[in-house]
C-alpha cells in the first residue's frame, strides 16, 4: 500500500467487512516488467539500460519514464537526480525532451554488452583487487550500467555502494572505470571520516589511481586516470612543480571549487590558467606512490586521515 501498487476494492468504505486488496494500474505495471537484474554473491549488476529500452518501444510519455525507469529502479533516479545538480539536464525541459527519443539513436549503445561480459567484468575486477586489499565490510556493491545519461561515479550508502557507469562511455574504458569505482569502495570501508577539503579529494583519488594500476598491471599512471589522456598526464609530468606549488596553498580549501579546479572533466571543469584537467588525480597518484616508497602499506594508508598520509609522504617537500 505504501508503493502504492493496490488499491481497495471499495474505496469509499474502508472500514468495510467486505474490503478487499487489488493490484492497481501501477501494480499490474510494477509486476509485468521484467527485472533486469543479476544477481551476485554480494550484490548484484542492475541492467537500467535494458528498461529504457523497453521505454523506448513505448509512447515515451514522462509517466511511462517515470514508472518502468526512476520507480522501478530506484538507482536511476539516483542518476536523475545528479544529472538535475550538475546542471547537465533541465527538469522542466527533459520530461518533453524524451517524447522525441528515437531507439535509432541508442541502438549502438544498447547492443555494446552481453549480460556474460558484464557479469565477467563484475567478477575480474572485484576478485583481483581483493587480492590486493580485502574488504573489511560485508556492505553489498552493486554494478549499475545506465542510458540515457552520460557520466559514472560512484554512490556511498549506509547498506550498500552503488558504481554506476553510462553506456556512452567508451566500452575500452569501462574496465578500468569498474577498477577505480571499486578502490573507492575498498577505501571508504576504512578511511575515518573528515570534512571535505581538497586534500581529502586528492588522497581519495590519489588511492582509487593507485590500486587501479595494480588490479590490471597494463594500466600505468599514464594510462590509470579515466577520461585523462597521456598528453595531459604528460602535461603533469613537465609542469609538476608549478602545479604542486599551486595545489599546496590551496590544500585546506573546501566546496565545489576543488572539483572543479582539479577533479572534475568536461563541461564540469574550470581548471586554472593554463592547466589540464583532472591534476588533482595525478598529485594524488603520487602522493601514494611516495607513502608506498616510504614503507608504508596501502592497507596502513587507506586507514589514515588525508592530512596524515600528506604529511607522512612528505611530497610537498620534495623539491
Amino acid at each position: 500500500m505504501n508503493a502504492k501498487l493496490i488499491e481497495y476494492t471499495l474505496p469509499d468504505r474502508s472500514n468495510s467487512l467486505l474490503q478487499k486488496y487489488r493490484l492497481n494500474e501501477k501494480g499490474r505495471l510494477f509486476l509485468s516488467e521484467p527485472d533486469y537484474i543479476i544477481e551476485k554473491e554480494n550484490g548484484k549488476i542492475i541492467l537500467a539500460y535494458k528498461a529504457f529500452d523497453d521505454f523506448l518501444n513505448s509512447d515515451r510519455s514522462w509517466g511511462n519514464y517515470q514508472n518502468m525507469l526512476l520507480n522501478a529502479y530506484p538507482e536511476l533516479q539516483i542518476v536523475h537526480n545528479k544529472q538535475m545538480k550538475w546542471g547537465i539536464i533541465d527538469p522542466v525541459k527533459f520530461p518533453e525532451e524524451i517524447k522525441d527519443y528515437k531507439r535509432a539513436d541508442f541502438e549502438k549503445y544498447l547492443n555494446q554488452y552481453t549480460e556474460g561480459y558484464l557479469d565477467t567484468l563484475y567478477d575480474s575486477v572485484i576478485n583481483k583487487a581483493h587480492t590486493i586489499l580485502v574488504p573489511v565490510s560485508n556492505k553489498p556493491v552493486d554494478l549499475c550500467m545506465f542510458l540515457p545519461y552520460g557520466s559514472c561515479f560512484i554512490d556511498v550508502g549506509e547498506k550498500k555502494d552503488t558504481i554506476f557507469i553510462s553506456l556512452f562511455i567508451n566500452p575500452d574504458e569501462v574496465q578500468k572505470i569498474m577498477a577505480h569505482e571499486y578502490a573507492h569502495c575498498l577505501h571508504h570501508q576504512r578511511l575515518p571520516e573528515e570534512p571535505l577539503t581538497l586534500r581529502r579529494e586528492l588522497v581519495s583519488e590519489g588511492v582509487a589511481v593507485y590500486l587501479t594500476t595494480l588490479i590490471d598491471e597494463k594500466y600505468g599512471l599514464k594510462k590509470a586516470i579515466p577520461f585523462m589522456s597521456e598528453e595531459s598526464v604528460n602535461w603533469c609530468i613537465e609542469n609538476e612543480k608549478i602545479l604542486k606549488d599551486t595545489i599546496q596553498v590551496e590544500l585546506e580549501d573546501s566546496g565545489d571549487q576543488i572539483f572543479t579546479k582539479y577533479i572534475s572533466d568536461g563541461k564540469l571543469a574550470t581548471p586554472p590558467q593554463g592547466f589540464v584537467q583532472k591534476t588533482g588525480y595525478y598529485i594524488g597518484y603520487q602522493i601514494i606512490e611516495a607513502c608506498i616508497k616510504k614503507g608504508m602499506t596501502l592497507e596502513e594508508i587507506c586507514s589514515l586521515d588525508s592530512k596524515t598520509i600528506i604529511d607522512q609522504s612528505g611530497y610537498f617537500n620534495i623539491r
